[in-house]
């Protein structure tokens, strides 16, 4: 008995540790994501808004970028192409669109944050109306039962409220598989992951919110790349391939920051011609000798 009564309090002592670790480190990535969120927010305040109110991109590492575009055109022409050709073809349009609600369902969570940290009440109050709709009477978000209704959707992210805030794109840089982004985007997904309640929630499910990510992933990069197929197309018919997509993806990001609304500069988002000036006018033909 006495054994039994040892080993009894042995396990409630290691039950007891095992709890307390989980609350500290818990506690600890709780208070690391507040702090990261305030530093991000000081940034906010002290950047300069010069970068993101023109047209120029710092691309410092344009040699590597180039190398690893080359790197995702050739996986892209060999692999995710084709796949997301046959997945186009394949799979009926009304499949396709229930997953793509389905997903963006799951990701009002984080949008509604972002609405609430922008300091934008009525397009947080739609994105909130929207997923109650459509998680219910859309059937858990497989049917934009809200958008057929007049409550259309918009997207946000972290990237863009650092954006909203005056935080500058910083370095633009091209990741593999991946595609174009740059130092704010990337924060701002890194970011992001700590708003979906999947993070944090498993629901008795073991890495739950690790399946989910990777199956959305999988599903958004196949579906995205069915449905940009022309766009891509286009891209690569222009002289400067690499080019084209740097300034599409920054024109892009500064769109969605502005919530689409056309800047107050109407050639804001053009290339910066001064960049040509090197190049001298050829000189006039002279006149025959009579």
């Amino acid at each position: 008995m006495r054994n039994n009564k040892f080993m009894a309090n042995r396990v409630d002592r290691k039950t007891m540790k095992q709890h307390t670790q989980s609350t500290f480190w818990d506690s600890y990535s709780m208070r690391t994501l507040v702090f990261t969120l305030l530093s991000l927010f000081v940034m906010a305040g002290c950047a300069t808004t010069k970068q993101q109110d023109t047209s120029e991109i710092y691309d410092p590492f344009e040699g590597l970028n180039r190398n690893i575009y080359g790197f995702n055109e050739s996986v892209d022409k060999a692999v995710i192409g084709p796949v997301a050709t046959g997945y186009k073809k394949t799979v009926p349009r009304p499949a396709r669109s229930g997953l793509r609600n389905f997903f963006a369902n799951a990701s009002a969570p984080r949008i509604f944050v972002n609405d609430v940290l922008q300091a934008k009440p009525q397009r947080a109050a739609e994105t909130l109306s929207r997923f109650i709709i459509n998680s219910t009477v859309g059937l858990g978000g497989l049917f934009d039962v809200a958008g057929k209704s007049g409550l259309e959707g918009h997207n946000e992210d972290f990237g863009q409220t650092l954006g909203h805030w005056g935080v500058p794109m910083g370095a633009y840089f091209v990741a593999p598989l991946l595609g174009p982004s740059n130092l704010r985007d990337t924060t701002g997904r890194l970011i992001d992951t700590a708003f979906d309640p999947l993070t944090w929630t498993s629901f008795g499910v073991s890495n739950l919110s690790t399946y989910f990510n990777a199956t959305e992933t999988v599903f958004l990069a196949i579906d995205t790349r069915a449905e940009l197929d022309a766009a891509i197309q286009t891209i690569r018919e222009q002289p400067e391939p690499y080019v084209a997509l740097r300034r599409g993806y920054s024109a892009q990001r500064r769109s969605a920051i502005r919530d689409g609304v056309i800047s107050e500069d109407s050639f804001d988002d053009l290339p910066d011609f001064d960049d040509f000036d090197d190049f001298e006018d050829p000189p006039a033909a002279e006149d025959p000798v009579q």
